[in-house]
């Protein structure tokens, strides 16, 4: 089918921030989106939906409610409409499982008619307004958003290897083999490596003989999710950090990644636990190493199996593991998509991201009325934060009122606790500098 219609924007990529971007537009009659996902559906990382799997945020913060929780788009209304909000309840008191979010996102994707099966090929413009290729004809748009999401990042020494025997976490259900006596070794050491982990001492798909755990530079590192860290979360911190110059958001930003790269300390307990049991409790037969604070610097594949060579980063000595099974749980990196090839030359970006303004819209050279906005890449100038579901709604508003050019949604009215103040320099310590926008005197906040 050709299409040569011309829609207001194009939202390319079906994921919970465009999701997020269009249920948030529905309403609106000046903001008309469309989105295009180039898969048969909008599951959300389909290869780690095992049984059990949860939420590390809120459902609180799901595609629309920290922005407008009145609408019919929030997962609450979600349950509801499914006649299941009482017993999720009782059944899910302290947490959401990840299958019923995914369950959710699919819903709001049929109520959006997001076009699935509909991969776009290129982006280019013809002077007036965006020309969106794609599998199924021709599109025009006035503005495009781009949501494709990151990509699995595959560690040098592996990019070479195709095999069956080898495959990253975010496959892992579709690509796990049966491990029964198998010798097999897992790289990573954040929250999918230790969901992976736990699966693969599980028997769900057999028991390993053998099963190494490379954990990275950083070993067994907890996921920080105390009250205080979770603030630079808030739009506020996000606001603050966009302000700082370029050398001071890295520094900042590489001292907030315990916020996001480690593992829960209910899913480490769970972990551990599982170790203990099979040492001691069972008849496995399963040997295991954990080795916190080593990196894989080396594979290569023999005909039967694959050569591992480990650094250990507290001695610097390698040694080498051979294993017949290899899982990378390596997480996920920022892409320049490459259907906006005909563009690359026209808008500035350093390595794989986009130059960006603080409403997500990225600089190029072409007409004010077209614009192009990024989702989900731009945490080298919005913070740790612009990674995580936890500020999709509010993103997609930011972006809304950047298209109407005036606040439809207000954004400015919640709070902060960590008082942040922009004419203060950052420290060298252990964090930033924060301080005074909210003085304290005679103990009453001012």
């Amino acid at each position: 089918m050709n299409r040569s219609d011309c829609t207001k924007v194009l939202a390319i990529g079906g994921g919970p921030a465009n999701l997020s971007l269009a249920a948030l537009a529905d309403p609106i009659g000046d903001v008309q989106v469309s989105v295009v996902e180039s898969r048969k559906s909008v599951a959300w990382h389909p290869g780690l939906l095992w049984c059990g799997s949860r939420l590390q945020a809120s459902a609180a913060k799901d595609l629309v409610s920290q922005v407008d929780p009145r609408s019919r788009f929030s997962f609450m209304n979600f349950l509801h409409e499914h006649g299941r909000l009482y017993r999720h309840l009782i059944a899910s008191s302290d947490y959401v499982s990840r299958q019923e979010f995914d369950q959710y996102f699919a819903w709001a994707a049929q109520l959006l008619r997001v076009c699935l099966d509909e991969a776009v090929l290129s982006v280019d413009h013809d002077g007036r307004r965006f020309v969106v290729r794609t599998t199924r004809g021709a599109r025009m748009a006035e503005s495009i958003v781009l949501g494709v999401g990151q990509a699995p990042y595959v560690p040098e020494c592996a990019r070479d290897i195709n095999s069956p025997r080898l495959w990253h976490a975010s496959q892992h259900l579709d690509r796990g083999l049966p491990v029964d006596g198998k010798d097999v070794l897992l790289v990573g050491g954040g929250q999918s490596a230790g969901e992976v982990a736990l699966d693969l001492l599980s028997g769900r798909t057999g028991r390993p003989r053998r099963f190494t755990w490379v954990t990275g530079g950083s070993g067994l590192v907890p996921l920080d999710d105390s009250p205080f860290s979770n603030e630079w979360f808030n739009p506020r911190f996000v606001e603050y950090f966009r302000e700082l110059p370029a050398e001071h958001r890295a520094g900042l930003l590489d001292r907030q990644r315990s916020a996001t790269t480690g593992i829960t300390g209910e899913l480490l307990a769970q972990i551990y636990r599982r170790l203990y049991e099979l040492d001691y409790l069972t008849r496995s037969g399963l040997s295991h190493e954990v080795l916190a604070g080593a990196r894989l610097t080396g594979l290569s594949e023999t005909p039967d199996h694959f050569r591992a060579a480990l650094l250990d980063t507290v001695t610097g000595t390698t040694r080498e593991s051979m294993c017949d099974l290899v899982v990378l749980a390596t997480g996920y990196r920022s892409r320049l998509p490459e259907f906006m090839a005909p563009l690359r030359d026209r808008m500035p970006v350093a390595g794989d991201a986009y130059e960006t303004g603080s409403d997500y819209r990225v600089h190029w050279d072409g007409p004010d009325a077209n614009r192009i906005y990024v989702q989900n890449a731009a945490q080298h100038s919005h913070g740790v934060a612009d990674s995580t579901l936890g500020l999709a709604g509010w993103r997609s508003a930011v972006i809304i009122n950047s298209l109407l050019d005036h606040e439809h949604y207000r954004l400015k009215a919640d709070d902060i606790t960590v008082s942040l103040d922009r004419s203060a320099p950052i420290g060298t310590g252990p964090g930033p500098d924060l301080h005074g926008s909210r003085r304290v005197e005679g103990g009453v906040a001012r």
